[in-house]
C-alpha cells in the first residue's frame, strides 16, 4: 500500500473512531439482556474500545493516538450530569394500580425540573404461603430508565424503607424532555411503561 493510501486510511479510521466516540455519551441506557448486566450505553463503550484496539493492532492508530482515544472514551463514559437536587416538582405520573402479588411494583414517577424519581413498592411474600420454585424475593439491585425520545438517563442513587413491604425510590438525571410520551423502566427482569400523555 502506498504511503498516500496508508495516510488516507489512517485518517478515515480516526474520523470513524471519533464519530463513534461522540455517540457514546448520548446512547440510551436501555438494557440489552434480561438480567440488565449490560445496557446499550455499556455496549457502545465496548464496541469503541474493541475498534480502538483493532485499529491499533493493524497499525492504523499509533500508540499515542490509542492512549488519547482511550482517555477521551473514559472522559465521555464517565461524564455525569449536575447532581440531582429534586427541588422543583413539575408533575407526578401514576403507574397502573399495583396488585398484591409478591415482588416489585412501580407506583409512579415524580418528574422534576432536573430529573426523575421512580417510586416503587416491593411486596413481601406471605410467610404462610408457598413460594414458586426458584423464585427470589428480594428488591432489584439495578434500575434502568429510558424514554421514546432515546434520552440517556443516568442513575443518581436511591433507597428504601424497611417494613412489612419495602418502599423505595430511585433517581435519574436529566429531566424528561417535553417531547417524550412514554417512560420505560427495567428492574431485573421486570419491565414497566408509564404513559406521559
Amino acid at each position: 500500500m502506498a504511503d498516500g493510501e496508508s495516510d488516507d486510511l489512517k485518517q478515515r479510521a480516526l474520523a470513524l473512531l471519533r464519530q463513534n466516540l461522540a455517540t457514546v455519551e448520548t446512547t440510551p441506557r436501555r438494557p440489552i439482556d434480561p438480567a440488565m448486566i449490560r445496557t446499550e450505553a455499556d455496549q457502545a463503550v465496548v464496541n469503541v474500545s474493541v475498534a480502538i484496539e483493532t485499529l491499533s493492532a493493524l497499525g492504523l492508530v499509533s500508540r499515542e493516538e490509542r492512549e488519547q482515544l482511550f482517555g477521551e472514551l473514559r472522559e465521555i463514559s464517565g461524564t455525569t450530569y449536575a447532581p440531582f437536587e429534586g427541588v422543583r416538582l413539575v408533575r407526578v405520573v401514576q403507574a397502573p394500580r399495583a396488585s398484591d402479588r409478591p415482588g416489585l411494583h412501580l407506583l409512579g414517577a415524580e418528574l422534576y425540573e432536573d430529573g426523575v424519581v421512580l417510586r416503587w413498592l416491593f411486596v413481601s411474600p406471605s410467610p404462610d404461603g408457598p413460594s414458586a420454585p426458584g423464585t427470589l424475593y428480594r428488591p432489584p439491585q439495578t434500575f434502568s430508565l429510558w424514554d421514546d425520545e432515546g434520552t440517556a438517563y443516568t442513575p443518581q442513587g436511591g433507597g428504601w424503607v424497611q417494613g412489612h413491604h419495602l418502599r423505595g425510590d430511585t433517581a435519574f438525571v436529566p429531566a424528561v424532555p417535553s417531547e417524550a410520551e412514554r417512560l420505560h423502566v427495567a428492574a431485573d427482569e421486570e419491565r414497566y411503561t408509564l404513559e406521559l400523555r
